[in-house]
């Protein structure tokens, strides 16, 4: 029986998981990339946060780019899903036994990198979300208010209620920055429609909670929100559940293109690419030309972005396309400022969207 709380191994192309105490089996496996090149391939280790992977969101995005490195440069790939945040730092060390690169999917892990990274000085770490200093990690965080705020101007030009709502994972730094640029968000709506709008934000205190998530979600529809973004990782998949069945509303996914969820009723997703951050990170070290540091990546480097709505647009206006369109080249061009955290949206200033 697997002890509660041991971290779980995927080894890709299997679907065998292996408990923590004999990972350095798997670390064994040989690729076909070894057979034909004769060399030992890079070892990467990627971490999960407590969601792991399946979660359609944060997890996924990060490890599609894990899998198309894989694919292009023969890396040898494996994951560990950590049942609890206080496994982090333990798990960190094992990865770093047995891997050459360290990947790790969260802002949750910057106290245990802090502790660990130090005494792995000839291992690559890779963090997403948040920052680390170290000759030897390197660091990305993302502008997930303008993420939002597209997510928010599409709710506010869309409802008809006048009530929307936010249902979140946990109150870290970058789900701030999603609700934040939201409410911004709304407020430009606002500016367009003349109408005020209700904003309903709930947190569930978990990524990985989906009985939860439904249950906010379902509160909120109860209230009268018609429209739902969510920023919740696996807990959005109850969600997702909630809407579902609920005929009249409306869901804005997060983090990767979910747009065929529901058609015509997942009104657009926010794009994150932290698959590209991770993909180039790892080219960096197979081409011997990594950096340590920490960088923002937003929409001006192609970083943030809503999808194109192939199933929703005609549920929209002209006027109001054309205004969702020039938001996204605003912040294309770094030419509109939103607001990350809470305390500055009220001095936020709408723009105007018309050409």
């Amino acid at each position: 029986m697997r002890r509660r709380g041991a971290p779980r191994v995927k080894v890709p192309g299997g679907g065998m998981r292996i408990p923590g105490a004999v990972m350095g089996m798997a670390f064994c496996l040989m690729t076909h990339w070894i057979a034909v090149c004769g060399a030992a391939p890079l070892k990467v280790v990627v971490l999960t946060d407590a969601a792991g992977l399946g979660d359609k969101g944060f997890n996924d995005v990060c490890w599609s780019g894990v899998q198309r490195a894989r694919a292009d440069f023969g890396i040898e790939a494996h994951f560990i899903q950590s049942r609890e945040q206080a496994d982090y730092a333990a798990n960190i060390q094992l990865a770093a036994r047995h891997g050459d690169v360290i990947v790790t999917l969260g802002y949750l892990f910057e106290d245990a990198l802090r502790r660990v990274v130090p005494s792995h000085p000839r291992k690559r770490f890779i963090h997403i979300e948040g920052v680390v200093v170290g000759d030897n990690i390197a660091c990305y965080d993302f502008r997930s208010e303008e993420g939002g705020f597209l997510a928010g101007l599409v709710a506010g030009l869309h409802t008809r209620a006048r009530k929307v709502a936010v249902v979140a994972g946990m109150e870290i730094p970058p789900v701030e920055a999603y609700v934040s640029g939201f409410r911004a968000g709304i407020r430009t709506a606002e500016l367009h429609r003349g109408d005020a709008i209700q904003v309903i934000v709930v947190f569930a205190g978990s990524f990985n909670d989906p009985v939860k998530g439904k249950s906010l979600a379902q509160a909120a529809i109860d209230q009268g929100a018609d429209v739902i973004f969510r920023a919740a990782g696996n807990t959005g998949v109850g969600v997702l559940e909630a809407v579902k069945g609920a005929g009249n509303v409306a869901l804005i996914a997060e983090d990767l293109d979910q747009d065929d969820e529901i058609p015509g009723r997942v009104l657009t997703s926010t794009l994150k690419r932290m698959d590209v951050a991770v993909y180039e990170a790892m080219r960096s070290i197979v081409e011997d030309r990594f950096r340590a540091g920490h960088r923002w990546l937003g929409a001006a480097d192609g970083a943030m972005d809503i999808t194109e709505m192939k199933h929703s647009r005609a549920l929209f206006d002209a006027a109001d396309l054309q205004r969702i369109q020039k938001a996204r080249e605003l912040l294309k061009k770094g030419a509109l400022k939103v607001p990350a955290r809470s305390g500055d949206v009220d001095g936020f200033q709408p723009p105007r969207l018309d050409s």
